[in-house]
């Protein structure tokens, strides 16, 4: 009777497509399409992406000083401090390759982060 439960179990969980990792490729930015497992192409509103792989405005606080300049007839070495805006620009290219999580049901897939072979 154990034994029937537990099938039974794995059965209701494996038909509900839980969650799982997957891996893709960027065939298109714009609009935006993955090719997941060379299985299947995902896009528009079955992908969900994390701040890792879109670009984002940062702002920073500088509080240093300039390095001399040898070469330069202008050696001069003066403070700077103050905020600034700077553009991580790290939106998804064509070919590269990403994680992602589907999500319960197999209808969304988020994007995790992008891959790299070293």
């Amino acid at each position: 009777m154990i034994q029937i439960i537990k099938q039974a179990a794995l059965e209701a969980v494996e038909n509900s497509s839980p969650m799982g990792i997957a891996y893709g490729t960027v065939t298109s930015v714009s609009p935006l399409e993955i090719n997941v497992e060379q299985r299947m192409n995902i896009k528009g509103d079955m992908i969900l992406l994390t701040s890792n792989v879109i670009d984002s405005e940062v702002e920073i606080e500088v509080n240093d000083m300039t390095e001399e300049a040898l070469t330069s007839p202008y050696n001069h070495k003066h403070e700077y401090k103050g905020t600034k805006k700077h553009i991580h620009k790290k939106g998804l290219k064509v070919g590269e390759k990403v994680l992602l999580i589907r999500v319960q049901g197999g209808q969304k897939y988020i994007v995790l982060d992008r891959l790299v072979s070293v």
